[in-house]
């Protein structure tokens, strides 16, 4: 264990031990503390207090988002248990992955935003331009469940769910932006508009962010985004909420005066529609209906310019681009039985087509139907106990049937103090270029081709077992809450495309993921907030290299946020990650690398008035520490000093 972090671990109990015992200052009353468990609305489908949740949740509320001063909702996951994050657009935008990866891609866990799937089933799926979908002034809250959930959203929830959840347009009525520059080029720019009335509310907002990317990547990376809400309350206990918006990446990727890997700028685009109905059909039960549609575009090509496979090859297209389209509708239907059974059932329809000749070749796209039922409950079995339960069962071309069931019992001991125990079973289906990739590369004259990839269909989907116990801990007198999460995380049949050629993917990778995680918030005062985290993971009996060695052995961060009584604001936030191989195979002559990581941010932030105007100037420097490889051996995060204004009215 690193020693910065053993004196933390070791300074823990001595703290907690302090605020227990009444230890706070005395300006500070138990009222200050005082207050509902914090709810999550993603985990089991149904509105529950953190204490009753079939699972370990993390939530970054708005006041953490924006004293963190990240930049992207990628960068603010490096902060959560278990996960590992990157800020490369190298291989796709900034992904985030739960107790490792296998692979390039971030595909084992499922991101929602306002409940809407935006995982990508591209290539070997992955959530990273998903991640994107939202700038930050947008993002009420987002709630990470930190374990499988495919009971509640499907083959995608893998090993855990991000829901990203957008601010209510009832409370964004007037304008708002903000500018942040500094170096590395950063030049971000956002603003937003609400508007309307008690029966109506809209909402537009826009923002780009741009900046030359890590060093030793290629090219500029810009993000742009707009996206418009409406929430309509037409009477009858009616909602309707009524989401659109699109998405624009532009990216360096590549290496100059590499053949099969040329420099050049990558574009990745989104847009969705998304209609939300929901009504109060009685004081004890609601229904819900949603219906989106998304498309993502892919374009990424560059000429060959090699006589490596002979002449005639010079000058042809390798080409990685595609499009794809997903519709989704969803029926919901909540019931309270009585105050010790509630449950939630539904049903989805969805499609996904994805239209690629340079990944399919002949068959050039492929369209897969998804068919779930689900069904989640909670049972009061006593004051003190809480069985939750439940079931989705899904049907779709690519993966066949499957069944994904969760048990959850959760033991109020005293007050404040909850035992959770539960097992789940989770599915991944092959994405559609691991199922059928068809890659070849033609000569100039369009003939000749020379197969690269030939999956032969047979791959099947992966699973994971898990088995976990928990503890959650909420003391508000003392200002303290958290969660300690042990784990057992057995997958077979996990998905590897060997590297030979021509490349195919099969089912070979069996192993186990254990360990144990936890994060403990505290509030010493009203204006202090303390958050800390640790895990430890084993990955064994995996063969490939980066499969084992996909999570770091160590990993945990702490961020310290006070205000003073001037009104300004300081962070602290302080992450260390040991041991942990990264994406690319490229060693710099090291056998097998394992590599660690440090990174020490600060921001300060001024609050004033301009008449009516409120504003904020923060200052952010990231990564006081040396330099770290992100995501690649040869992409460095070098320290770049940021200089931001919001403004609201």
């Amino acid at each position: 264990m690193h020693k910065k972090y053993l004196f933390y671990f070791l300074l823990l109990p001595l703290s907690l031990a302090q605020a227990q015992t009444g230890a706070a200052p005395a300006a500070v009353s138990e009222r200050d503390f005082l207050g509902d468990v914090p709810i999550v609305l993603s985990v089991s489908r149904l509105a529950q207090p953190l204490d009753e949740t079939p699972g370990a949740v993390t939530i970054l509320d708005r006041q953490f988002i924006r004293m963190s001063g990240a930049r992207d909702v990628a960068d603010l996951l490096r902060l959560v248990p278990g996960f590992q994050t990157t800020t490369t657009f190298e291989t796709d935008a900034p992904m985030a992955t739960y107790h490792g990866r296998s692979n390039d891609w971030a595909n084992r866990i499922q991101v929602l935003v306002d409940g809407r799937s935006v995982y990508s089933g591209y290539l070997q799926g992955s959530i990273g331009m998903g991640l994107q979908t939202l700038g930050l002034d947008d993002i009420e809250r987002i709630e990470v469940l930190r374990g499988s959930n495919s009971a509640a959203y499907g083959a995608r929830a893998f090993l855990g769910v991000i829901n990203i959840v957008s601010r209510d347009v009832r409370e964004t009525a007037g304008a708002a932006g903000s500018l942040t520059a500094g170096e590395n080029g950063v030049a971000d720019v956002a603003a937003r508009l609400g508007w309307g009335d008690e029966s109506a509310m809209y909402r537009i907002s826009a923002d780009t962010r741009e900046d030359n990317g890590l060093r030793g990547a290629f090219g500029k990376n810009q993000v742009g985004r707009a996206n418009f809400s409406t929430h309509l309350s037409p009477g009858g206990g009616n909602e309707l909420d009524l989401r659109a918006g699109m998405l624009d990446i532009d990216a360096g990727r590549g290496t100059p005066g590499d053949a099969g890997n040329a420099a050049r700028m990558r574009y990745q685009g989104s847009q969705f529609v998304q209609l939300d109905w929901r009504k109060t059909v009685a004081d004890d039960q609601d229904v819900a209906v949603t219906f989106s549609h998304t498309e993502n575009t892919y374009r990424d090509y560059f000429p060959y310019l090699s006589n490596n496979f002979g002449v005639l090859y010079y000058g042809t297209l390798i080409d990685f681009s595609g499009r794809e389209f997903n519709d989704a509708l969803t029926l919901q239907h909540t019931v309270r039985f009585s105050s010790a059974l509630r449950t939630v059932w539904g049903a989805e329809l969805r499609r996904e087509q994805l239209v690629s000749r340079s990944s399919f070749d002949v068959r050039r796209q492929v369209s897969t139907d998804f068919h779930r039922v689900f069904g989640n409950a909670e049972w009061r079995l006593s004051p003190a106990l809480i069985l939750n339960a439940g079931l989705m069962g899904e049907h779709s071309d690519i993966g066949g049937d499957s069944a994904s069931p969760r048990v959850m019992l959760n033991w109020h001991v005293v007050d404040g103090h909850t035992l959770r125990a539960g097992v789940s079973r989770a599915f991944r289906p092959p994405s559609a270029f691991e199922k059928y990739g068809d890659v070849k590369y033609y000569d100039i004259n369009g003939a000749n081709p020379l197969t690269f990839v030939a999956s032969n269909g047979q791959v099947k989907s992966e699973r994971v077992e898990t088995r976990e116990l928990g503890y959650y801990m909420n003391l508000p007198a003392a200002g303290l809450s958290g969660d300690l999460r042990l784990f057992d995380e057995r997958i077979s049949d996990g998905i590897v495309c060997l590297l030979v050629i021509p490349q195919n993917c099969v089912n070979k990778e069996d192993y186990a993921i254990t360990g144990a995680e936890y994060q403990i918030t505290w509030k010493p005062g009203v204006d202090t907030q303390v958050f800390f985290n640790q895990t430890w993971t084993n990955i064994a009996d995996a063969t490939d290299f980066r499969t084992l060695h996909g999570a770091p052995k160590f990993a945990g961060s702490l961020t310290v946020m006070h205000t003073l009584a001037s009104g300004i604001a300081l962070s602290l936030m302080h992450q260390r990650t040991e041991e942990v191989a990264l994406m690319s195979n490229d060693s710099g002559g090291v056998a097998n690398p394992l590599w660690s990581m440090g990174r020490t941010d600060v921001r300060i932030a001024k609050p004033f008035r301009a008449g009516k105007t409120r504003a904020e100037l923060a200052l952010t420097i990231q990564n006081l520490d040396n330099p770290y490889r992100d995501g690649d051996t040869k992409f460095f995060f070098d320290r770049r000093a940021l200089v931001s204004l919001r403004f609201e009215q």
